[in-house]
């Protein structure tokens, strides 16, 4: 862990403990209680910045979650019905539905609290998230603040003894302190309302300070939201549990039907056994996460990271902050001020939690603002350090075989993470056409008789632009491994001392085939297959291939790049013992709406029939091709058009 630096000190001795102060009115206020995440995002950005500002863990709601919303978008006709849903989330915390009041985001049932209670004194425990203050502030109420000092400990006796409205949040946003529940209980007592804000509860695997669930801690309610963890800002989706008078009495400050259907389908599916599970496994994930990330801070100079923190954000305090994070932001990366938050100032920022592909552009955008913009880079004629901080990194993506759904997860992930692609013809242009704005797009595409950048230009372009210490992505058609020269690629980084990656791809060789129906391989016909390029005729000299071996055998052959010498190898192949008859197919433009199978035999390759094979295509040569079409219960599966 980082040592404390001048100027930003963890000590609390430094901040001579906890400190309680009276809220200033409304009027007076010192700091913003209404700026959120949101407002440290530069708007004319867009999709081009990396958002660490704001805690929402998803781009996006996970797949199966927009399937119910879209499924359920056919009963909007229909006023919404919350019975379902509130069921469904006291069954999630074992409590009664008299006990579960549902509500349009956490923000309104800070909202319902502050305008619906009447305490002596309410105290808000800081740093935390300032809408429950904001709210309190709004309605007139009796307020005070308890200010924490780091490492932002809680503790109960700091709360004064006649306050009958204490908030505080678990794990508390930004400090990221998971609080145990045996000083949470510490602070009941009668005639108290303690309010926990577990907006970040679910960030935490198994819930270990979660109170939700607790019915015997009287005057506890518990406010959280579906916000972080679902991706759901936009839709406001919240509820809290407390007493059911409480919870009745709330009620009826509510509008008519606070929540809309689709608020109520999230509600209901997210509360269920296998969606609560899921959300588990990815606190869990998001923890070896964070605890990576913060590790790569602490050995940043000027940059200490709160310790012992569990939600999926880290609390930083770094020197001059305010001009870091301006030099961050016109690095294309958002992060969330801190003198914003009671008990926090200028010298403070949060950084939200990111998958391991942003660490290296994270880490190398802290690197260059805390050096004024000035980062030690390695001249671009001469290899950067492989372990440098500084140094970008490249990652070859395998595409697949034509359409743009057939990339594999881990290389669409990589491809919308990258700062510059380097994409070949054979990747289709669906993949590029959605990369967020800013990303540098270089066209490599090389086809028969043309090329758009030579073999050598397109490894200077990528090394580069990984030593000014870019994310640079290869997208290559196929497999990059797969006669993609994806080897010499690797080899060239290596060399240069840039760190590089491959992510495989679905290659042509194997998905052609199958998407037109025909199995490479088949019990009592064709045991073995060999992938051969065609780029060569049969006798040129320089052609490493047996073939005089594979006309001999009986084995099924797989073409690439050889619809330019196409009649030679079939020549070539008849005259070295194939017989005229062996089957052929040439499947062009695979996986695309264009792809087209032609069927003939090898002596009519030979013959040079006006086919009129197209590039790009796949040859199949041998006793697999009629397979299918010749077993009368799967004929139906060709793909011939």
């Amino acid at each position: 862990m980082a040592t404390a630096e001048p100027g930003i000190p963890l000590d609390p001795a430094v901040h001579g403990g906890a400190v309680l102060a009276d809220a200033a009115p409304a009027g007076e206020q010192a700091i913003d209680l209404d700026h959120h995440g949101d407002d440290d995002l530069d708007p004319r950005a867009g999709d081009a910045q990396l958002d660490l500002a704001v805690n929402v863990r998803l781009p996006h709601p996970p797949a199966w979650l927009q399937a119910r919303l879209q499924a359920a978008l056919t009963g909007l006709a229909a006023y919404p019905r919350p019975d379902a849903a509130r069921s469904a989330v006291a069954a999630r915390h074992r409590r009664d539905p008299a006990e579960v009041l549902l509500t349009n985001g956490a923000a309104e049932a800070f909202t319902l609290l502050a305008r619906g209670l009447r305490p002596r004194l309410a105290v808000c425990v800081h740093p935390s998230f300032t809408a429950p203050e904001a709210a309190l502030r709004a309605a007139d109420q009796p307020l005070r603040q308890v200010l924490l000092p780091p490492p932002f400990d809680l503790d109960p006796e700091l709360v004064p003894a006649d306050a009958d409205l204490v908030v505080v949040g678990n794990p508390t946003n930004p400090t990221a302190r998971l609080h145990q529940v045996e000083t949470l209980e510490r602070l009941v007592r009668p005639g108290r309302i303690l309010v926990v804000d577990e907006a970040f509860a679910d960030a935490v695997g198994g819930e270990p300070a979660s109170l939700a669930a607790r019915t015997d801690l009287p005057g506890l309610v518990v406010v959280r939201s579906l916000t972080k963890t679902w991706g759901l800002a936009g839709l406001r989706v919240g509820y809290l549990i407390a007493n059911p008078a409480l919870v009745a009495q709330l009620a009826s400050a509510q509008p008519p039907w606070p929540l809309n259907s689709l608020a109520l389908e999230a509600l209901t599916a997210c509360s269920q056994l296998d969606a609560v599970s899921w959300a588990d496994e990815q606190a869990r994930r998001t923890a070896e996460w964070r605890a990576d990330l913060a590790a790569a801070f602490d050995d940043l100079p000027g940059v200490t990271v709160v310790p012992g923190g569990r939600a999926p954000f880290l609390l930083l305090q770094v020197r001059d902050a305010t001009a870091v994070r301006a030099r961050l932001r016109g690095l294309g990366i958002a992060v969330r001020r801190g003198d914003t938050f009671p008990g926090l100032g200028p010298d403070w920022l949060r950084v939200a939690v990111a998958a391991p592909e942003h660490h290296p552009r994270i880490l190398d955008a802290f690197s260059r603002s805390l050096s004024n913009g000035r980062p030690a880079l390695a001249p671009t004629d001469s290899p950067a350090p492989a372990h440098s901080p500084l140094a970008g990194r490249i990652t070859l993506v395998g595409a697949g075989p034509g359409g743009a759904d057939l990339i594999t997860l881990r290389g669409w992930q990589a491809l919308h993470a990258a700062d510059v692609v380097v994409t070949d013809r054979l990747a289709d242009p669906e993949l590029t056409a959605q990369l967020r704005p800013g990303v540098l797009l270089v066209d490599a595409g090389k086809s028969p008789g043309s090329h758009q950048l030579s073999q050598d230009a397109i490894v200077q372009v990528m090394l580069g632009h990984a030593r000014l210490g870019r994310h640079v992505v290869r997208l290559k058609g196929g497999d990059p491994f797969v006669l993609g020269r994806g080897g010499e690629e690797v080899l060239a980084c290596a060399r240069a001392g840039i760190p590089c990656s491959v992510i495989p791809g679905l290659s042509s060789v194997t998905s052609a085939p199958a998407l037109a129906g025909i199995p490479l391989t088949h019990r009592g016909v064709a045991q073995s297959f060999t992938v051969i390029s065609g780029h060569l005729r049969p006798d040129d000299p320089t052609n490493t291939v047996d073939w005089t071996r594979l006309a001999s055998s009986a084995e099924t052959l797989v073409l690439l790049m050889a619809v330019g010498n196409l009649s030679g190898i079939a020549t070539y192949l008849l005259d070295h013992g194939r017989p005229p008859v062996t089957t052929v197919a040439c499947i062009q433009h695979a996986a695309t709406p264009r792809q087209r199978v032609i069927r003939c035999s090898l002596g009519e390759l030979a013959t040079g029939t006006d086919l009129k094979v197209e590039n790009p295509a796949v040859i199949v040569i041998g006793p697999t091709v009629p397979i299918l079409v010749a077993e009368d219960d799967v004929a139906s599966v060709t793909m011939d058009s």
